[in-house]
């Protein structure tokens, strides 16, 4: 009896290193070492999945779409890159070289390709998100295998050209404003901003205050509560969305102009409603037509009257 119990701990004894080295030896072995670009060397991203096929590039510090020249969102573009620079490959899933079951099939699978100039710097193929959410099945370039990285890296790349579009379309330095026309309606009113001084209530001991007050050419005061809320809309504007890439548009007669003068002149033109309560509009700095809802061109579209407190009277 001790002699078969000798025998089975020895057995068991051989059974527990080979499970150990054998994993040891896998784990070595199955964790492929990915020459992870860093994002600074990032200059081209290619993009192809069920959501379409994009192409981005960068120009300086800049993110265009090709062919098309759209700004892309730092942000967004960002998030890509962070996700290739710290890709962290962390188990092997399968080498059964079957790819249905983790959508790494042709027609389901998102393909990247980062590249720096003209040299290709990481390709890989991704798959669906993990049950867990907390890893994302891919496969890289030249290995069949089925891997695991951490994180859900599907979600920032399954997007399309529409989605990653910058939606800043005017930003502004408010201290700099020192004035704004307004057209519309073949009308048009300039103002110019000074800061005017308010005497201290007499023993206060406080000193001199003074408000900024919008002038016209006459030196009539404006509704600086009107100038105000026009600026404080479109000192960050964001737009709501942009035309179809096929969409007319004719950008010949604005119905309303506004222009923020400063160091430099920077001009927002709104056209026409173009969809469900979106209208059509430029920026001087931003170089494609987009879109803004109602309820944003209801804050800035403003006429000479309305800017001059007479709306009311007009009425």
């Amino acid at each position: 009896m001790k002699k078969e119990y000798i025998i089975l701990a020895v057995a068991i004894v051989a059974l527990v290193l080979y499970l150990v080295l054998r994993d040891s030896d896998r784990t070595h072995y199955d964790i492929p070492e990915i020459a992870k670009p860093a994002k600074e060397q990032i200059t081209r991203l290619d993009v192809r999945g069920p959501s379409g096929t994009l192409v981005l590039k960068r120009f300086d510090d800049v993110w265009l779409s090709q062919p098309e020249g759209y700004p892309i969102d730092k942000g967004k573009v960002g998030g890509m890159l962070d996700a290739l620079s710290g890709l962290d490959v962390v188990s092997l899933v399968s080498e059964a070289e079957s790819y249905g079951q983790y959508d790494l099939e042709e027609d389901k699978r998102i393909f990247i390709e980062a590249s720096g100039g003209e040299e290709s710097l990481l390709k890989l193929d991704i798959g669906k998100t993990a049950s867990t959410h907390r890893h994302t099945y891919v496969k890289l370039a030249g290995d069949p295998g089925v891997y695991q990285v951490s994180g859900n890296i599907r979600r920032i790349f399954d997007v399309t050209g529409a989605s990653l579009r910058d939606k800043k379309v005017m930003m502004l330095n408010r201290a700099a404003v020192t004035g704004i026309t307004v057209s519309s309606g073949g009308e048009s009113l300039t103002l110019t901003k000074i800061s005017r001084p308010v005497e201290p209530v007499e023993e206060s001991g406080e000193p001199p205050q003074a408000v900024t007050a919008w002038l016209t050419a006459d030196s009539s005061d404006a509704d600086g509560t009107v100038v105000d809320g026009i600026l404080s809309r479109v000192v960050n504007l964001q737009c709501d969305g942009f035309p179809e890439d096929d969409f007319q548009v004719d950008l010949s007669e604005p119905t309303f102009t506004l222009i923020i003068h400063g160091a430099e002149s920077d001009t927002l033109s709104i056209y026409g409603l173009s969809g469900e309560k979106m209208f059509l509009a430029t920026s001087s700095q931003y170089d494609f037509p987009f879109m803004l809802s109602e309820w944003k061109i209801n804050q800035i579209k403003k006429t000479p009257s309305e800017v001059m407190g007479q709306a009311d009277e007009e009425e």
